[in-house]
């Protein structure tokens, strides 16, 4: 069986949607830019890995003020409304 990868970079980024803040890895391709890989996943989810998402509105007691970890999570391109690079 032949496996086949696709070389990708790891971005650290920090996004904002309406409900949550989540931290985490965004997979781009290689020397891709950030905007050109967001811009092409309009309408549809990204991953983000080794997320913490911390919720915006009524905190859960459960999730503490440090927020959730999971390993990935899928964020609606259409709801983010700021990104940034950590």
């Amino acid at each position: 069986m032949v496996h086949m990868q696709v070389q990708k970079d790891q971005v650290n980024v920090r996004i904002k949607t309406e409900s949550a803040v989540i931290s985490g890895i965004v997979h781009t391709m290689v020397n891709g830019r950030l905007s050109d890989y967001i811009t092409s996943h309009v309408g549809k989810f990204i991953p983000v890995t080794d997320a913490v998402v911390i919720y915006l509105e009524k905190p859960c007691k459960d999730l503490g003020k440090n927020g959730v970890k999971r390993k990935v999570v899928f964020v609606n391109v259409e709801k983010i409304e700021m990104i940034e690079y950590l």
